[in-house]
């Protein structure tokens, strides 16, 4: 695929998803911010929201929870599994106009230009990075913190104390994380003694939520990088949305459900389109 053909389909990957968290409209014009906390979904100071990675309907549930959390005034942080050397990049686009030239700036880092592009640094999680600046630059108190310090064996310990230190009172922070990351249980399979960022967090007493759906595609990487079939055959007939749930055997107090996933490839290229085992719970 030749440069420019490569960019105009980014550029349309890029207007999709932004049309589908209602940040745009057709003639240039800007949606009114819309947003409401979801019906059954307890409020708590700390949200971890555990993903399956690559999908757009997550990043935008965080935005929908960040506007909503943000209407009366109340500071918001939202943490990310995000490599903590773009921490700069991020506070910059926070503060810029939302330019091509602010956008290309963010896109330079090294998260985002990796060799391996998993659903962390999807067209989705660039499109949440605009709606924070968006409300940001409407008046709402947000910050953004990247909480990955991608050090081999103690992740998860990293992740639980940028979060801890984005915690204050009086205000809200939301997190976005892998489900295993998110999850509040000890241990998985053949790991008994793993102990995820939620489960390091929980005296902060946070609600976790994990995203799941009935089907649909992800952008996941496992170990190459594709769109493949996801979802949770148990989620059955289940209401969508909120629901809550068995957190000792579940590791979450509750689940969200949506419809389907819809996969969101990277925001910059298309790397490893070669299929791989199978879907990435990460």
């Amino acid at each position: 695929m030749d440069q420019k053909r490569r960019l105009r389909d980014m550029a349309k990957d890029w207007m999709t998803v932004l049309m589908m968290l209602g940040l745009a409209l057709p003639g240039g014009a800007v949606a009114r911010e819309r947003c409401t906390w979801p019906e059954a979904m307890p409020v708590r100071a700390l949200v971890l929201v555990g993903e399956v990675h690559g999908t757009v309907e997550t990043p935008a549930l965080v935005g929908e929870l960040a506007c909503a959390a943000s209407a009366e005034g109340t500071a918001v942080t939202i943490a990310l599994e995000i490599s903590a050397r773009e921490q700069a990049r991020l506070d910059a686009y926070l503060a810029a106009a939302g330019t091509p030239a602010a956008r290309a700036a963010l896109l330079a880092g090294p998260f985002w230009t990796r060799s391996t592009q998993d659903g962390r640094s999807s067209t989705a999680m660039l499109a949440l990075l605009e709606r924070l600046r968006r409300l940001h630059a409407d008046g709402r108190r947000i910050a953004v913190i990247a909480v990955d310090d991608e050090r081999a064996g103690t992740r998860d310990m990293d992740m639980a104390e940028h979060i801890t230190r984005a915690v204050h009172p009086g205000g809200r922070v939301i997190a976005l994380l892998g489900n295993v990351h998110a999850s509040q249980r000890l241990g998985r399979p053949n790991l008994p003694d793993y102990a995820p960022a939620g489960y390091l967090l929980r005296a902060l007493a946070p609600l976790g939520v994990r995203v799941r759906a009935r089907g649909g595609e992800a952008w996941v990487c496992a170990p190459t990088c594709g769109v493949r079939a996801v979802g949770d055959q148990r989620v059955g007939d289940g209401p969508i949305g909120y629901a809550t749930a068995d957190r000792a055997r579940s590791g979450y107090d509750g689940s969200y459900t949506v419809p389907v996933y819809t996969a969101s490839l990277p925001a910059v290229g298309v790397v490893g389109r070669a299929a791989g085992q199978s879907p990435a719970r990460r």
